[in-house]
């Protein structure tokens, strides 16, 4: 894994997280709980979003041979589950692929959303889950997994410090900038997706190369 490799992982990781839309949804979700609450919900996402990536990175790859999908079509697919992401961003839109209002709804009765829907799949959704096995299986050598566990680690503690300060943040941004920083992502996500579906294809029909 070269260090190009390793900040397109970073990056690509930190879009498919989406922190400011996380924010957003941690706002709405959490708005009627107490500080302490919220405070105590931000450190539980924090652990469960770390649980979900280290168990992706680790068990992912070999769920996918269990049940006879090849790391092409899950690549294909892949794509166009970040294509659809990238374009419901662009518009300033709620991606269903990650987030539904049935998941408000849902978690109206829950004790707590830290989990579901908060860790996922509002943060892990199927975007960061693709990027995860993609890149495992890119990179299956034990150091790199073990490389890519502490990544994570260290990207689910920031996301966990955003949501404890997510009131604050919210209005230091501003909902317009949210949205500008929204689309510029989506854009990028986009680009990404179109990678995938590429190499996606390409693996699926060996003649297109």
């Amino acid at each position: 894994m070269s260090y190009n490799d390793l900040v397109e992982f970073i990056v690509a990781m930190i879009i498919m997280m989406n922190p400011l839309a996380a924010l957003s949804s941690f706002l709405q979700l959490t708005r009627k709980d107490s500080p302490e609450d919220k405070k105590k919900a931000a450190f539980t996402c924090g652990i469960a979003i770390t649980i979900i990536m280290v168990l992706t990175i680790w068990i992912g790859e070999s769920l996918l041979y269990f049940l006879g999908i090849t790391i092409a079509s899950f690549r294909f697919a892949g794509g166009i589950i970040l294509l659809l992401m990238g374009l419901s961003m662009l518009q300033s839109k709620e991606s269903a692929v990650s987030h539904t209002p049935e998941d408000d709804s849902a978690a109206k009765d829950r004790e707590s959303v830290a989990v579901v829907p908060m860790a996922l799949p509002i943060i892990i959704g199927p975007g960061a889950i693709s990027t995860l096995i993609i890149t495992t299986s890119d990179f299956p050598n034990f150091i790199y997994k073990s490389w890519l566990s502490l990544i994570c680690c260290v990207l689910a503690l920031i996301m966990a410090a955003l949501l404890y300060h997510a009131a604050t943040i919210a209005k230091m941004v501003g909902a317009s900038t949210m949205k500008v920083i929204t689309r510029i992502m989506g854009m990028l996500i986009m680009a990404i997706a179109s990678g995938m579906l590429a190499s996606g294809l390409t693996g699926l029909l060996p003649v297109l190369r």
